[in-house]
């Protein structure tokens, strides 16, 4: 009798030093929004890094890494500036010409969590990606599944693009990363003169060439090699 209640108390214990080691491994986890790629933009006016949210745009991250490790933007442009609001590129070249691109893809939400009220009652959600000053998004036409290549940088804060979460309809434009360097070469280009070119409107007078894109992180990624 001793010695079942001694293995009941020994699996009574284990249990409990399970839970207690589970809890603090869960309070320890970071969380779970974090950049997981690292982007080197090389453009005509300087040197920009971004940081791209694999683990909470997962679909837009691949797409856009996948383009920049193919070489696809080397050598185009920044096709259109508009001060005060956004930098966007990734389509055309220096003529203007639009580039060919793969298959445009779905439309991803950013991830979202309980909006709660000063009483813990939840009212709805909220983003956990914003469009805040220096995000990076895609761009795309009307059509919310019809993003390919071209992306923007905002120049300040545009939460007016960001995706409702409330409703299960795809709405606003996907953010997906954000500028880690080179905040005042986003100025710069954001600061150029404009006109308007073959119809684009907002197009620097003097280009603004992306001359390289390369990947410098990302996951599993052997950093000696970057």
């Amino acid at each position: 009798m001793k010695k079942s209640l001694k293995l009941v108390f020994c699996s009574l214990f284990l249990v409990v030093l399970f839970l207690a080691v589970s809890c603090g491994e869960s309070e320890k986890r970071p969380d779970p929004l974090e950049i997981t790629h690292k982007i080197l933009l090389e453009t005509s006016e300087g040197n920009i890094i971004l940081g791209l949210y694999g683990n909470g745009m997962p679909g837009t991250v691949e797409n856009f890494v996948g383009y920049v490790e193919r070489g696809f933007y080397d050598g185009l442009i920044f096709h259109r500036v508009v001060k005060g609001f956004v930098i966007q590129g990734g389509g055309l070249d220096e003529n203007l010409n639009e580039k060919e691109t793969l298959a445009p893809i779905k439309l991803e939400m950013p991830p979202s969590v309980d909006d709660k009220d000063e009483n813990g009652k939840v009212k709805g959600k909220k983003l956990l990606i914003s469009h805040d000053k220096y995000t990076l998004a895609m761009a795309r036409r009307m059509d919310p599944d019809s993003a390919a290549s071209q992306f923007y940088i905002t120049l300040e804060a545009t939460h007016n693009l960001d995706p409702n979460p409330n409703t299960a309809q795809p709405n606003g434009y996907a953010p997906f990363g954000k500028v880690l360097e080179g905040f005042e070469v986003v100025d710069k280009i954001g600061a150029k003169p404009v006109t308007t070119k073959n119809m684009y409107q907002g197009v620097p007078v003097e280009n603004v060439k992306i001359v390289k894109m390369s990947v410098i992180e990302k996951p599993g990624m052997n950093k000696e090699k970057k």
